[in-house]
């Protein structure tokens, strides 16, 4: 299964919430990766990567964790361009052209969950492990020669390093066997605009979960706008069992994370957290069931 980022809903209804966040070096050790947010941008890092706004230049910045192992591979991705069914369908502007001695970058343009846009991408390999990819995007009218230097600097920070593994949690691995988590939510609202974009409009989604026992999951999301990424410029997947493996393990603060590793490499962490019986996943409710009483248990095979 494929890397699905609601990178619009990010865009639309986030951005303006993360200008008060983190800044300076970020370090993930169990990714092996660290990078300095650019002077005058705040972070926030999602499910699947690290977002960065600005008060000061439009749009956005995004770093993506992937393993891809070759450049030629990255080239293939990127002569693909980067294409979903919620339309998304950004297309390779001009040529892919090296970055240092294990990286690539290139433009893009086309559409963002609808919406137009043009892109700037530096893809970086780490031949050890997970490698990192940057990009830039705002409407085409807002676009500057300013976000590809962004990228560029940004890329000029990133440090890989061993990875760090950290410890599993047995008592969460035991509760999220053959559970199906379940998040569902809806909104609407209208606004000015903000970062090239309007931050009015509406979305519904729904992303569920299926844990299963042997070590497998299956990942379904009905966000009506969404991203599709993949690889280091995008890829698909492979076809093998479930969407990938998972496990809970604890982070540096010794909160239990829910870790997702797709098949393509791609990894999305939530930090499991209860109120009561609720259960929440980076502060967002998901519904945990077993399918005891209902047909609301995990699709394992």
């Amino acid at each position: 299964m494929r890397n699905y980022i609601t990178f619009i809903v990010i865009l639309i209804l986030t951005l303006p919430a993360l200008l008060a966040q983190e800044t300076g070096s970020k370090s993930f050790p169990s990714l092996g990766i660290a990078f300095t947010i650019p002077n005058g941008w705040v972070g926030q890092e999602t499910e699947s990567g690290y977002l960065m706004g600005s008060h000061t230049v439009p749009g956005l910045l995004m770093v993506l964790p992937h393993q891809t192992q070759t450049l030629d591979q990255l080239k293939q991705e990127a002569e693909q361009g980067l294409v979903d069914n919620e339309g998304t369908s950004l297309i390779l502007d001009g040529s892919v052209t090296e970055f240092g001695n294990a990286g690539l970058q290139a433009a893009f343009t086309g559409t963002l969950g609808g919406q137009s846009a043009k892109a700037f991408v530096t893809s970086l390999l780490n031949k050890g492990g997970t490698g990192v990819t940057i990009m830039a995007a705002t409407a085409p009218n807002e676009f500057t020669d300013a976000h590809k230097t962004l990228v560029g600097q940004l890329a000029q920070t990133v440090q890989f390093s061993e990875v760090v593994k950290p410890k599993a949690d047995g008592e969460w691995s035991e509760k999220l066997k053959n559970a199906r988590l379940t998040y569902m939510n809806s909104y609407y609202s209208s606004g000015a605009s903000y970062g090239g974009y309007s931050t009015g409009g509406g979305y519904s989604d729904k992303e569920v979960i299926d844990l299963c026992a042997q070590g497998y999951f299956l990942h379904s999301s009905t966000s009506s706008m969404s991203f599709d990424t993949g690889g280091g410029f995008g890829s698909s997947h492979d076809g093998s069992k479930g969407a990938g493996s998972w496990t809970v393990i604890n982070n540096s603060d010794h909160q239990p994370v829910l870790q997702l590793t797709f098949h393509n490499g791609d990894i999305h962490e939530y930090v499991i957290t209860t109120e009561g019986s609720k259960t929440f996943l980076n502060g967002a409710r998901y519904y945990r069931t077993y399918g005891t009483y209902a047909d609301d248990g995990p699709d394992c095979f």
